[in-house]
Parts: structure tokens; C-alpha cells; sequence
């Protein structure tokens, strides 16, 4: 029989040996793969700044390393749900030997508020896709300083209505007999 320090010690060496065998840091190691797409999308700017109610262009390039005559449609990924109109010109086109190239038109509608983004545009062609960022800057249709223009008018107006009060007509001293 074994007496328990003997039994402790060899449950032990099987749980190191086991440790060993199955841990990834000491065994193989596991290769991620990464899928090349046969095209690569480029964003040209990669950052717009617009105003509201105003339009910016973008230009969208795929340089194709083969697969000439397939088709690639274009979507996006990042943009608020709503104050945005976004136009893919064409919206799906066919990929062409070296480069192809396709113009995005981003609308920034009144209910965008200004604000500072990066969407991602992607170009899909059947189960290959390649993405591109576009970092997008909203600011005021309108200059900052006229707000203020008309905050300081209304006090200015409230002001001389409190101190310059109305005139009042003065009573004649002259009695009616």
C-alpha cells in the first residue's frame, strides 16, 4: 500500500505532467490566419470636414491584383443613424485589371449635430471584403460669434427695459373750475 505523502507526491507528477502537455505556452503554437483579399480600398481624403446642410466628396479607389470582372459593391460602417445622406457613385461596379474607381458623396443633413467620427467604407466582392477608414468632422452651418450676437441683444434689450422705464405724463398744476 501507498502511504499518503507517496500518493500526494505521485498525483502531483501526473498533474504537472498533464499541465505541461496541454498548455499552449509550452506546446505548439497556434497560427492565426489572415485572409488576403485580392483588392485593396483606398479613401481618398481620409478625413472631410463638413458643414451641416452642406456636401463632401470622397473618392474611392480599389487597386485589384486579379480578379478583373467581378463585381464590388460598396457600403459603410460607423455613420450615425440619423443627419447623414451618403451616395456610393456607382453604388456596385465592376472590378477592372489595375485600379477602379468610384466617388462617395456624404451629406451632412440639419439633424446632424456637429460632432467627430471615424466610420469605416467597405467594398464587398462576393465573400471577400476590404475596408478603409474615413474620419468625419461636423461643424455649425452658422459662425459661433452670431449666437452670441443675439444672446447679448436680448440682455441688452432686457437691460434697457428694466432701467429706462416708460414716461409718464406730467399731471398739470392748473385746476378745472
Amino acid at each position: 500500500m501507498f502511504r499518503r505523502p507517496i500518493s500526494r507526491l505521485l498525483i502531483s507528477g501526473i498533474f504537472l505532467v498533464l499541465l505541461f502537455y496541454s498548455s499552449p505556452a509550452l506546446g505548439t503554437v497556434n497560427a492565426i490566419s489572415v485572409k488576403e483579399t485580392s483588392f485593396v480600398l483606398t479613401v481618398d481624403p481620409s478625413a472631410v470636414t463638413i458643414k451641416v446642410g452642406d456636401t463632401a466628396s470622397v473618392n474611392l479607389t480599389i487597386i485589384s491584383t486579379g480578379s478583373a470582372g467581378s463585381r464590388v459593391c460598396y457600403s459603410e460602417q460607423g455613420f450615425p443613424s440619423s443627419g447623414f445622406n451618403l451616395t456610393f457613385l456607382p453604388e456596385c461596379t465592376s472590378l477592372t485589371q489595375d485600379t477602379t474607381r468610384t466617388l462617395l458623396m456624404v451629406e451632412a443633413t440639419p439633424a446632424a449635430a456637429p460632432q467627430n467620427f471615424t466610420a469605416t467604407i467597405l467594398a464587398t466582392n462576393g465573400n471577400e471584403t476590404a475596408s478603409a477608414p474615413l474620419t468625419i468632422t461636423v461643424v455649425p452651418a452658422i459662425p459661433p460669434w452670431i449666437p452670441w450676437l443675439g444672446i447679448l441683444l436680448f440682455f441688452l434689450v432686457i437691460g434697457l427695459a428694466l432701467f429706462v422705464g416708460p414716461r409718464r405724463p406730467k399731471k398739470s398744476k392748473t385746476k378745472n373750475l
